[in-house]
């Protein structure tokens, strides 16, 4: 039977695994016992993604044990619409030899894959490939965007990216609407730290930035609420069942 929230539901993720936002929001997550859903693409682990630094296997394995869930990104953050019309094997390797990958490393099997960028990047094919390895597969937003529960299909949910003049308060209204209408939010986070950076391919502000006060008074403005946070991979199981 496919459960209903009482009280809306909401999944705090981070995108490409940046060190910065393990130190400062997943630490600030654990003082509060929230989880969330960590996404990396595998040969980015404990390297750099961006010129930004991306957590490695001792932060992820730490993580893990802190019950956070990590989600494949894929193996190399590459786009696997365009990389599927040029080569649909090598886009289907991204998808299943990242789990592989990622369950050899962390000694731990992802249930959640993540589309890398902020468009329209999938294909019935990829939801397919994706559907043989995994328990759900998410992309991702520009735009609001809201899951109805109990879900008809975790292939795919979609979450909202969080953009640098995205305002707490902002964020807020989107909490209540969920909690109000009984939807699932999944707010997408990148960057969050105390000082922005440029990325290497565009030489400007990152847009997918939040800076960590806001973050926290984010943070703070949910416990006060009776919204259930939880990472996607809990939302599935306790919300979706196949016919």
């Amino acid at each position: 039977m496919k459960r209903r929230p009482e009280r809306g539901i909401l999944t705090i993720a981070f995108d490409d695994g940046y060190l910065a936002a393990y130190k400062h929001a997943v630490g600030y997550l654990d003082k509060l016992n929230m989880k969330s859903t960590i996404a990396v693409s595998f040969s980015f682990m404990g390297k750099r993604l961006e010129n930004r630094p991306v957590v490695g296997k001792k932060e992820l394995r730490a993580c893990i044990e802190a019950g956070h869930e990590i989600a494949s990104h894929g193996l190399t953050h590459t786009n696997l619409l365009k990389l599927s019309r040029e080569n649909s094997e090598e886009a289907f390797i991204e998808i299943a030899g990242s789990k592989k990958d990622i369950r050899h490393s962390l000694r731990s099997s992802p249930d959640s894959f993540v589309f890398p960028y902020i468009k329209r990047n999938y294909s019935r094919g990829l939801l397919l490939e994706t559907k043989r390895h995994y328990k759900s597969a998410r992309i991702t937003s520009s735009e609001p965007c809201f899951n109805k529960i109990p879900l008809k299909s975790p292939f795919p949910v979609a979450g909202f990216a969080v953009r640098k003049e995205h305002s707490f308060s902002y964020l807020n209204r989107l909490v209540d609407h969920a909690e109000k209408n009984n939807l699932w939010l999944i707010e997408v986070l990148h960057l969050v730290s105390d000082r922005n950076t440029p990325s290497a391919r565009r030489p400007k502000p990152y847009r997918y930035f939040t800076h960590i006060d806001d973050f926290r008074k984010h943070i703070d403005y949910i416990v006060s609420k009776k919204i259930t946070v939880l990472p996607q991979k809990a939302v599935v199981a306790r919300y979706f069942r196949a016919a």
